[in-house]
C-alpha cells in the first residue's frame, strides 16, 4: 500500500513517509510515557521490578533524563530533583543516572543558591547549603545501592562527596574502604583509603 500520491517524486515520497513514520513513533512514545505516568501515580516505582514494563521504562527514563538536563540548564532545582527521581525510578539499573543526579544535587544546587543570594549570604549559611546538598545526594546514592550495592561506583561517589563537598575525611575513608572491597574497584580506592586512615591514626596518636 502506497503512502503517497502517484504524482509525487521519489524524494518527496521518501520525506512524506519519513514524516508519517516519525509521527507514529512519537505517538507510540507518548502513549508509553502516559502509561508510565499512571504507573508512577499508583506505586512507588523504586520497589517495582523494571522487567514488568520492559522497554517502556527505558524510554521513560531517557525522556525524564532529557527533562532533567533541560531543567539543569535553567537552574530549576525543584524540577531537577523531581526529574532525577522519575529517571532513577524508571531505570534504577543504570548507574549513570544515580551518579550524575547525585553530582547535580551535591555540587550544583549549593552553587545555584550562592548565586541567587549573591555575596550577601553569610559563610555559615553557604556552608549549610553545601551540607544540605551533600546530604541529599548521599541519600539518593543510598537508594541506588539497592541496585548497585556490589559495585564500587556508588561507594566511590559517596566517598568523593564526603571528602570534597562535606570535608569529612573520616566518613570518606569509610566509603573508600567499602569501594575497595568490591570486585570491580579501581586500585586508587584502596590507596586513598589507606592514606586517609593513616592520617586519622596519626592525628589520634598526637
Amino acid at each position: 500500500m502506497r503512502c503517497w500520491p502517484a504524482r509525487f517524486s521519489p524524494v518527496v515520497k521518501f520525506k512524506r513517509c519519513t514524516i508519517i513514520l516519525g509521527s507514529l513513533v512519537l505517538l507510540a512514545g507518548g502513549a508509553a510515557l502516559q502509561s508510565m505516568k499512571q504507573d508512577w501515580a499508583r506505586a512507588e516505582l523504586a520497589q517495582v521490578q523494571p522487567a514488568k514494563t520492559g522497554g517502556y521504562r527505558t524510554l521513560a527514563a531517557d525522556y525524564s533524563w532529557l527533562q532533567t538536563n533541560l531543567a539543569w540548564e535553567t537552574r530549576d532545582a525543584a524540577k531537577v530533583r523531581r526529574m532525577i527521581d522519575l529517571t532513577v525510578s524508571a531505570d534504577p539499573r543504570t548507574a549513570y543516572f544515580w551518579l550524575n543526579g547525585a553530582r547535580m544535587i551535591a555540587y550544583d544546587f549549593p552553587v545555584w543558591q550562592d548565586d541567587f543570594a549573591g555575596a550577601n549570604a553569610p559563610l555559615a549559611v553557604q556552608a549549610s547549603w553545601r551540607k544540605m546538598g551533600a546530604d541529599e545526594a548521599l541519600l539518593l546514592l543510598e537508594r541506588g545501592q539497592q541496585w548497585h550495592g556490589k559495585s564500587a561506583a556508588l561507594h566511590l561517589e559517596m566517598a568523593n562527596i564526603c571528602l570534597y563537598a562535606l570535608g569529612d575525611r573520616h566518613r570518606a575513608a569509610g566509603y573508600y574502604r567499602l569501594a575497595a572491597e568490591q570486585s570491580d574497584a579501581p586500585d586508587y580506592a584502596a590507596r586513598i583509603y589507606a592514606r586517609l586512615h593513616e592520617e586519622e591514626v596519626a592525628g589520634i596518636s598526637r
